[in-house]
């Protein structure tokens, strides 16, 4: 049998649908699993035991009247398909290319295109990202148990690689590194980075040997800089060009991942490594949602007990990512770093 997730958007959202492909392995050990994403995010796809084949789309959906995608589709033979990110581009492409079995949710326009249909709605962020895919399984009665947290597999080349770019960024392959990750794409409250530039000073003055490492796109070489200016001199930055399964043979290496509630968060989750994760308390952003799903400390800005909007976790007032104190995430890295 040949399954298919559709997954499109962003890196977070892509790892934390893993744990769907392996229940599928393991549902059928003969099965092939394919995963349509997109290129973005293809690659680290690839370092997956539980994806045998990508296809890759160029955005987060195709076109209604896509002949060519439709013809790729069909040409694999897939039996059925999941849709953990809905689009009605590709539902179409799935319906054209003579899929039986189109597994969705129940609330969308486009959601006749499905045959059958989990009726829950996502937006009310009461359960985890991969629980939610998970569940895609339930309207076909698959039992299954809850797979172990995803693992990406490094190879030699890239392990390799990493300790290259390491030396290059002066950081030798005897010295123990916490990586800073501060920005978020925009994907959620960020952590101040003078926050991120106060750990790192931290860290580097209380335990002997240590070395900081800060990563971020181009994009967000300010946030670096701005860390870096506070961090002292054995901190350093890593380029930003680096592709992002580099970027996780780089942070298989590390001791411990602090960062804002991103993919980097994850991807260094899905590569075995303890992290810290700093997430708003917004029911949209929620860790309870959107946390990592492996070895983690979480922590989120306290709510007012007397404010019925935190309740509501829909506080924009008291969700100020600065209630997230730096002594507080420093105990919790010295927890890690220090047994």
């Amino acid at each position: 049998m040949t399954f298919c997730v559709f997954r499109t958007d962003r890196i977070g959202d892509v790892l934390l649908t893993l744990p769907l492909a392996a229940a599928l392995k393991r549902h059928d050990a003969s099965s092939r699993v394919l995963f349509c994403a997109r290129a973005y995010t293809a690659d680290l796809l690839r370092l997956s035991s539980d994806v045998d084949e990508v296809i890759v789309v160029s955005d987060t959906d195709v076109s209604l009247y896509a002949p060519g995608f439709v013809t790729e589709l069909r040409d694999r033979r897939i039996d059925v398909t999941f849709f953990a990110y809905p689009r009605p581009g590709l539902a179409l492409a799935a319906l054209r290319a003579g899929i039986p079995v189109r597994v969705g949710t129940a609330y969308r326009w486009f959601s006749p295109m499905f045959t059958h249909r989990r009726r829950e709605h996502r937006r009310t962020g009461m359960a985890h990202e991969s629980e939610y895919n998970l569940a895609l399984l339930n309207p076909l009665g698959f039992e299954y148990t809850k797979p172990p947290p995803p693992r990406l597999r490094i190879t030699d080349a890239l392990s390799s690689t990493a300790r290259e770019l390491l030396a290059a960024s002066g950081i030798r392959e005897d010295e123990r590194f916490v990586v800073l990750h501060p920005g978020s794409g925009g994907s959620a409250k960020d952590w101040p980075p003078e926050y991120f530039g106060e750990l790192a000073a931290h860290l580097l003055r209380d335990v002997y040997g240590l070395r900081v490492l800060v990563t971020g796109t181009e994009a967000e070489d300010g946030l670096k800089r701005s860390v870096l200016s506070i961090a002292g001199a054995r901190a350093a930055a890593l380029p930003a060009d680096v592709s992002l399964p580099l970027l996780a043979a780089v942070f298989e290496r590390a001791a411990l991942v602090v960062a804002n509630s991103t993919g980097p968060l994850h991807l260094a989750s899905a590569v075995g490594r303890p992290v810290i994760g700093l997430y708003p308390f917004l029911h949209q952003c929620h860790p309870r949602r959107w946390g990592p799903l492996g070895e983690a400390d979480i922590f989120t800005p306290a709510q007012q007990s007397d404010c019925e909007d935190c309740a509501r976790e829909n506080c924009d007032r008291h969700d100020d990512m600065r209630r997230i104190s730096v002594g507080d995430v420093r105990d919790a890295a010295m927890k890690r770093l220090v047994p």
